[in-house]
């Protein structure tokens, strides 16, 4: 009989590493496939019991502009064409951006369409795509590592899933689109290793398609074209050539998103500058003060995934501050830093897995470093999510290199042979994971989460300016008596100031100081004019606040500079209704009945299927303007109108 060809893996099991973590793989009797499920699917369900605690949340944070007041994702299917011709925001805003992420938002609609205005299947997804994400990273390790007990890519994988980094990203419905990122990578990955395997190039197609969907969702997962080929020559043995083929696809695929990207959104060069809220390295007066503070966040970075307490939502300005080399925080991240790379450098022949890992997280945390360009923002634990990876490789690959690693060929044997290993690992991973638990709780709602983080990031202006939001709308809003109202109100204002004094140009602390002011009654109208005057003369560019100052002069019997202000308004952004539905109304009030009519309609073209009480007003506006429309000239006609919306204000049943 002839003697059968040898599969590759076999060919490196042959050459042998043993126990040691080393570049080149060789197959292990405790890596069977049976294995790999099981131990695949114990993450998939650690990851998902982790945040089964999100499921009954609310939207919350970023949700409101990818989601719940994106007006093109709550049309549903029908805005599916739409989103994927503009840009990631123009649901939310009417400024031209840069960002074109239509994935998540597409899946958005779709739930919306299904399940309108319920947060309920957005977290599930979510939760789900992070539990397949766990999943799909171990059986990738195991393939990327087969020379090692399985035990290490166990132990990496769940040092990745029970993070607390990863809270912001699964809590966080709009952060799909990091999770969907990362999910098309890894199978791109996967079909990279097919390749290898296999030698048919359908697979590197297959991997260009991915690529190019996980850029659909994010953009972050560029740096992953420079990952490629480390892996590669880390842990493969294949030819040079083959290893510039998967690359290629690789950028084949990241420029098939770029040539998209271009089309749809065009020029870009005209697009409004990084606002210092958003990123307050853009305050940096000289090029020494940016590198050292991008240096200082780099260190706050690292920092954050060796000791993940406290965590926030925002470290807006000025809770990181500008500063120069003359910061020992700051050189004492370089000096970590530039020891990293001294290390790569090093050992870099040597092709080890904790190597690796270093490597990974150079590359990835690279594109939030602020050095090479400045983003949209200067800070966020969610950019933390794909270097997290590398840290893991890192950590475990560590230990497992320094307590020598053993084989077995039983699966418990690997375990108990590597006890130590098993028992650091685990130990941190409890720890990380009552604190995944933890965390997961304040990210129920808007109040719960600002409530906390604001204690936690105290120098953030726009923290300050969230939670006095929030104040404002579930306490004042809500207070059983008058006097419970107006002392949350000055709660409210209190954190606004706080706000203010941060940033004193903070141009939606002063909008919505000014809204504060309004409500807590007539005799704090001037104060609320001269905030929301504040604001426009800060351009705030915002549609409510100058819909808000039309409201005071509305009340103060000032028609037409109330008229004046709604169109402002309008002028701003002309895709919400109130300020149509104020136009009506005071031209109700005005006796210009016929106007009244034609802006009601205008305001009916904007409701959506969630703005019950909104559409009963404006029916109700229509039946009074009907009917003394009928009053005057008597006609059966506007009679009969008046009627038919006084009936349909009356069948529509607005929620409590």
């Amino acid at each position: 009989m002839a003697k059968n060809k040898l599969t590759r893996e076999e060919r490196l099991a042959q050459t042998g590493h043993g126990g040691k973590i080393t570049a080149k793989p060789a197959v292990t009797s405790d890596q069977s496939k049976l294995q790999r499920f099981l131990l695949g699917l114990v993450l998939a369900v650690i990851a998902f019991a982790l945040y089964a605690n999100t499921l009954n949340h609310q939207f919350i944070l970023d949700d409101s502009n990818a989601v719940t007041e994106n007006h093109i994702v709550k049309q549903g299917t029908k805005g599916i064409p739409e989103l994927l011709k503009t840009d990631y925001r123009a649901g939310y805003w009417k400024a031209k951006g840069t960002l074109y992420r239509p994935l998540s938002l597409v899946m958005f609609a779709v739930e919306w369409q299904l399940f309108p205005n319920n947060p309920f299947p957005g977290h599930l997804i979510n939760v789900l795509c992070y539990a397949l994400t766990a999943f799909l990273l171990f059986l990738l390790l195991c393939r990327l590592i087969p020379s090692v007990p399985i035990l290490v890519p166990f132990l990496i994988t769940l040092l990745f899933t029970v993070h607390p980094i990863h809270t912001e990203v699964v809590a966080n419905i709009k952060s799909r689109d990091e999770i969907l990122s990362f999910l098309f990578v890894l199978g791109a990955l996967h079909c990279g290793l097919n390749f290898l395997r296999k030698e048919n190039g359908l697979w590197l197609v297959i991997a260009a398609i991915l690529y190019f969907l996980s850029f659909m969702a994010k953009e972050s997962s560029i740096t992953i074209i420079a990952i490629v080929p480390v892996a590669l020559y880390f842990f493969t043995n294949a030819s040079v050539q083959k290893n510039i083929f998967v690359t290629v696809a690789f950028v084949a695929g990241a420029g098939a998103y770029l040539v998209l990207r271009k089309i749809v959104l065009g020029e870009i060069s005209d697009v409004q500058d990084v606002l210092l809220i958003d990123n307050f390295l853009i305050l940096a007066k000289s090029f020494p003060e940016k590198t050292a503070t991008s240096v200082l966040i780099l260190g706050k970075y690292l920092g954050l995934l060796f000791f993940p307490y406290p965590l926030s939502i925002d470290y807006a300005y000025n809770e990181i501050p500008i500063v120069g080399w003359s910061s020992v925080k700051s050189l004492l991240s370089l000096v970590v830093y530039l020891a990293m790379i001294g290390i790569v450098a090093w050992r870099w022949k040597k092709k080890e897995l904790w190597v690796f890992g270093i490597v990974f997280y150079l590359i990835s945390i690279s594109l939030y470093s602020n050095l090479l360009l400045t983003i949209g923002s200067g800070f966020g634990e969610r950019f933390l999510y794909l270097p997290s990876l590398g840290f893991s490789i890192a950590i475990v690959g560590l230990l497992a290199f320094f307590l020598k690693v053993k084989t077995a060929p039983e699966l418990i044997e690997v375990f108990t042979k590597n006890i130590a290993l098993v028992v650091i690992v685990v130990l941190f991973c409890v720890a990380a994971s009552a604190e995944t638990v933890t965390r997961n709780k304040v990210w129920n709602n808007h109040y719960a989460i600002y409530s906390s983080d604001v204690k936690h990031a105290p120098g953030s202006a726009r923290l300050h300016y969230w939670y006095a939001n929030e104040t404002m709308k579930e306490k004042a809003l809500k207070a059983n008596t008058p006097e419970e109202k107006i002392k949350y109100l000055d709660d409210a204002i209190a954190e606004y100031n706080v706000a203010l004094k941060i940033y004193p140009q903070y141009a939606d602390a002063f909008g919505q100081r000014g809204l504060a002011y309004y409500r807590k009654g007539t005799q704090y109208y001037d104060q609320a004019m001269a905030d929301y005057k504040s604001a426009i003369d800060l351009s705030v560019g915002q549609w409510k606040v100058y819909n808000n100052l039309g409201v005071i002069y509305g009340e103060r019997s000032d028609f037409n500079s109330a008229l004046k202000y709604f169109k402002l308004a309008l002028k701003v952004d002309s895709r919400f209704p109130d300020p149509y539905n104020n136009i009506a109304k005071t031209y109700l009030i005005m006796g210009d009945y016929t106007n009244a009519i034609t802006w009601c309609f205008e305001t009916l073209k904007y409701i959506t299927i969630e703005m019950a009480d909104l559409k009963k007003e404006v029916y109700q506006y229509l039946a009074l303007a009907y009917g003394k429309l009928a009053e005057q000239n008597g006609s059966a006609d506007d009679k009969a109108k008046s009627d038919q919306y006084n009936q349909m204000a009356q069948q529509i049943v607005v929620p409590k």
